[in-house]
């Protein structure tokens, strides 16, 4: 079984990674959220919110974008503070791009897509859970990713969070305002199927074409963060490359598209 096989069943329910969801009525759309402030983490419950934000999820954060709308992060009990704070770094990270050829003004547009299609991550304590709770959630007016506990910091398992994360700011913000690094990034992916270096969804059926590139931009990521370094290949296999080093000898393109959008972007600590 790939090592994202059981991710990709669920992104795929939610529309192949991203579930966009436009006809709410007002009461779902949980305005009273907007009275929520706080850097850290906010805890939640019906008390606090409305509807079934306040019924599933216990604790909330948030980026707020320049347009001044909000990037939510909801997490469910069994999600550690500590979590909920390593995915806001990461989705911070993501937006205070440091790259040389998006540098003017890219921040503002990215942040204000997600912001505008009411981007959310749903940090979840495990993969039973989000889908125990998925027809609850299929109303709430917002365009969501998931995340585990069982797959983020601390863990013990392999850490997802730089990809999922960025499945987000890439569906959401990057590919819908950037359209020539999109280009870029298609053309990258599928040089790399080319060359064999790359083999999206080798050991699972369940993938589809459409979401290659989406897989790529995350394993030329996790790659370039050095996930994956010592373990012969990054994504179980599926990319062949597997340290920085080896990304920038083996995939250039795949290299410098990190590199011009995120700078020398290195884990959170």
């Amino acid at each position: 079984m790939s090592i994202r096989k059981f991710k990709r069943i669920v992104s795929i329910v939610l529309s192949t990674a991203i579930l966009s969801l436009t006809s709410c009525s007002k009461e779902e759309l949980y305005n009273d959220l907007d009275t929520l402030t706080g850097e850290g983490v906010i805890k939640i419950d019906q008390s606090k919110v409305s509807g079934k934000i306040g019924r599933v999820f216990s604790k909330y954060a948030y980026i707020e974008a320049p347009n001044g709308g909000k990037i939510a992060i909801f997490g469910t009990s069994g999600v550690s503070d500590e979590q909920m704070i390593y995915a806001k770094k990461i989705m911070k990270q993501y937006l205070d791009i440091e790259g040389d050829l998006y540098k003017s003004g890219h921040k503002e547009i990215i942040a204000n897509s997600l912001a505008n299609k009411r981007a959310a991550l749903t940090f979840w304590d495990d993969q039973n859970q989000a889908e125990e709770h998925l027809d609850k959630i299929s109303t709430l007016g917002y365009s969501m990713q998931d995340l585990y506990a069982t797959e983020s910091l601390n863990s013990g398992s392999r850490d997802a969070s730089y990809e999922e994360i960025l499945h987000l700011v890439h569906n959401l913000g990057i590919a819908p305002t950037l359209f020539k690094y999109q280009q870029r990034l298609q053309k990258a992916n599928d040089a790399a199927i080319k060359k064999g270096i790359w083999h999206p969804g080798r050991d699972s059926d369940d993938l589809p074409e459409s979401d290659f590139d989406d897989e790529y931009f995350a394993a030329i990521m996790d790659c370039y963060l050095g996930l994956w370094e010592g373990k012969g290949a990054t994504m179980g296999g599926e990319y062949q490359p597997s340290s920085k080093k080896e990304l920038k000898t083996m995939d250039p393109a795949g290299y410098q598209l990190i590199r011009d959008l995120f700078g020398d972007i290195m884990p959170v600590k």
